[in-house]
């Protein structure tokens, strides 16, 4: 229906594609978009349209989904990639990167071409895999086990967004960032590649933050670089409960952190809302 890759043909095939990148130090970019409110929007028609059986209006958001991806996939100027469809409505999109700020933008790109082409928005969540992510102990079937592991942490990071929008009344098609979990003690040595840069002028970025661990307490890890600075420029903080705060990011180990209050945190990811927050000026 949607033109795409059917997951099972991509779980066979990519595993051992994904982790040939990455074993050549490679980057690897992965996405995971879920259609919002699908079953609502099919239940609307069947009650408001009595010429139009439901479920055939949910076939014509996913085909017009696939047909507006396919286009947007034969565009882009990766290495190699694949795109796929996942569970019911969701499409994942994975490809070999030379650079992890022109993969996010791009499924910026994509998000607003779906908003724009169908009645209901998707979501996206984003991670970049490197080197560091590799097992290491691998065994058989490893590479599956691997891409399972990926996928699982980038759907948990749109959920949690989307949980965290929804109980403040927002709408979809935001895209988030998280970072993958790195095999054993090596969070000190992340790849630099796999951050975003923190958010400047009018930019607003999504992200999925967690504890810095007991070198750093009271500190959050951002899936972005550390500023060059001593402190970053202020950044305006949207808590899943809708607060907000000001404060200065700084680096550890050149990635961005910046402080937290235990009030504010449950579990062990965070999902936040950065905003650049303007300088004050002499005037």
């Amino acid at each position: 229906m949607t033109g795409l890759v059917a997951f099972p043909d991509f779980h066979k095939r990519i595993p051992a594609h994904v982790a040939a990148t990455l074993r050549g130090e490679g980057l690897v970019g992965l996405a995971i978009g879920d259609v919002d409110g699908l079953k609502s929007h099919v239940e609307r028609v069947n009650a408001d349209d009595p010429d139009c059986y439901g479920h055939l209006a949910g076939n014509k958001v996913m085909t017009r989904l696939g047909m507006v991806t396919r286009e947007w996939f034969h565009e882009q100027l990766w290495r190699s990639g694949c795109v796929a469809t996942f569970g019911g409505d969701e499409v994942i999109v994975a490809a070999a990167l030379d650079d992890a700020v022109d993969f996010y933008r791009s499924i910026l790109q994509l998000s607003d071409r779906l908003a724009g082409a169908l009645p209901v928005p998707v979501s996206f969540a984003l991670a970049f895999a490197s080197a560091d992510n590799l097992p290491t102990e691998r065994s058989g079937g490893w590479q599956c086990l691997l891409m399972d592991r990926l996928l699982t942490t980038v759907d948990r990071c749109l959920f949690l967004h989307k949980a965290a929008r929804l109980a403040c009344g927002g709408q979809g098609g935001t895209s988030v960032i998280t970072e993958l979990p790195l095999p054993g003690q090596r969070a000190a040595l992340r790849n630099r590649r796999t951050l975003l840069p923190l958010p400047t002028a009018a930019e607003e970025l999504h992200v999925l933050a967690h504890p810095a661990g007991p070198e750093a307490l009271g500190m959050l890890l951002l899936p972005c670089s550390g500023p060059a600075e001593p402190s970053g420029s202020p950044l305006r903080i949207t808590f899943p409960d809708g607060s907000t705060r000001t404060t200065r990011p700084i680096s550890l180990h050149g990635q961005a952190a910046v402080r937290h209050e235990a009030a504010h945190f449950a579990g062990p990811n965070l999902p936040l809302t950065l905003r650049p927050m303007r300088e004050g000026s002499s005037h």
